[in-house]
């Protein structure tokens, strides 16, 4: 039975135990494991003494009954209950706790009859190697944490299962297993001016990274942080190749996600271009965002209040996007006066359809194209487009601009502040002054 116990426990049980079991197993362990550590050398000594034991029972009963074939079924007997049956039957129930009371008995014995065990022993491991605990191969792991989940009887649940799957599946995973396609990629070309239709891209876009390219989509150059456009004017027609533009990554298509997450965590940028040897060219087919391979590592979709897509391969969208096209804020004073409630502007802005938000874009466009030939005001160069009654005002003032001059030059664009109150009782309101 001793031999059962002990050898049961391997090196990589005993460790586990030490390191994050109860205080009561850490202990157990911690005694185990030196006479476990040679495994062949704990064998041999037992099954030395265990045969030892065995053969001199009969002797010994053959005196005190005389010969015979009673001493011959006594000791069997007695062999079978008291040496193989109950031990092996304790041992395989209470192994751990066992063999660290009989631990410095076993050490005794190993050194009483080491003259004997050891030859032995190195003969098993020359001829079968040394063994120090059996190590789970990575398909063998995940089956091992899928067995733990809570729907089958363990203590994990469905997403701890989930995550530690794709954690060890991460290093056998490569960049272009992650990548978006370059075709689906947002970008900017670096000769873009930034005016109010390309921030309003970019907004509409609802990226916080975009990469920059010069000629050809395939040729990046870097990358633009959309929170550094916040201070940009729109009125400057500043150029792209203007604004900071900070280094992209560029990694090859066969990268591991875990090398990838490695060079991410180093802060040098959260975005990185996959390329792919083409006719001995290095070209771009993609990039991979930080976000890309933390959905690799939980194994679900990360979904945001401005993306478009749940998965830009199957160019499947989202059911619900923020209308970032025309957010409208709401005072407490307008809410009242209106008659709307807190909750119903919250989902009024959060479940309209995509496609709906692109059509109120597009009359917002269409309007501003039809206003932008009014006449400026000589006296404050400022073009009167809406007009808001003064009990309705919104706080938070928007920035209005007028659109096209004609049709090949655009109109220098000036932002609104408020229109003149002295035709306010004769102006009617535009619907579209409410969307904005």
């Amino acid at each position: 039975g001793l031999t059962l116990g002990l050898m049961s426990l391997d090196e990589t049980n005993l460790t586990i135990l030490i390191n994050s079991g109860t205080p009561e197993q850490r202990k157990y362990a911690s005694l185990i494991l030196p006479i476990r550590k040679n495994g062949h050398l704990l064998l041999v000594t037992l099954l030395l003494t265990n045969t030892l034991i065995n053969e001199s029972l009969p002797i010994f009963l053959d005196s005190v009954f005389g010969g015979g074939y009673i001493a011959i079924f006594v000791s069997t007997g007695l062999i079978l209950v008291f040496g193989e049956v109950i031990p092996q039957s304790i041992c395989a129930r209470h192994g751990l706790r066992i063999g660290a009371f009989f631990a410095w008995p076993v050490r005794v014995l190993i050194y009483a009859t080491y003259i004997i065990t050891y030859p032995i022993a190195k003969g098993l491991d020359w001829l079968l190697g040394e063994h120090h605990g059996y190590m789970y191969r990575r398909a063998e792991l995940k089956e091992l944490v899928a067995i733990h989940e809570a729907t089958k009887g363990g203590s994990l649940t469905t997403d701890e299962v989930t995550i530690i799957k794709g954690a060890l599946d991460l290093s056998e995973k490569s960049a272009n297993h992650a990548m978006t396609d370059l075709k689906h990629v947002f970008m900017l070309n670096i000769d873009s001016i930034l005016d109010t239709f390309v921030l309003s891209d970019i907004v509409r876009a609802g990226h916080s990274r975009i990469p920059v390219f010069e000629n050809e989509r395939t040729n990046i150059i870097g990358v633009l942080l959309a929170k550094s456009l916040i201070m940009v004017d729109p009125n400057a027609f500043t150029p792209v190749r203007d604004v900071k533009i900070y280094k992209i990554l560029s990694v090859t298509h066969d990268t591991s996600l875990f090398d990838l997450l490695n060079t991410f965590q180093e802060g040098a940028c959260h975005m990185t271009v996959v390329t792919e040897n083409i006719d001995g060219q290095s070209v771009a087919t993609g990039v991979v965002t930080l976000e890309d391979v933390i959905e690799e590592l939980i194994q679900e979709e990360i979904i945001d209040e401005t993306d478009v897509y749940s998965d830009v391969v199957t160019r499947t969208k989202v059911t619900r996007a923020l209308n970032l096209a025309g957010i409208k804020r709401i005072s407490k004073s307008r809410m009242n006066s209106t008659g709307a409630t807190p909750g119903s502007v919250g989902k009024d802005t959060e479940t309209t359809p995509l496609k709906q938000q692109d059509k109120r874009l597009l009359a917002v466009q269409d309007r501003l194209r039809q206003l932008g030939s009014a006449t400026p005001d000589p006296c404050t160069r400022r073009t009167k487009l809406f007009t808001t009654p003064k009990e309705e005002a919104d706080p938070l003032k928007f920035t209005r601009f007028t659109s096209f001059q004609n049709a090949k030059e655009r109109q220098h664009l000036r932002p609104f502040a408020e229109a003149d109150r002295e035709d306010d009782s004769g102006s009617d309101h535009s619907p579209i002054a409410g969307s904005l």
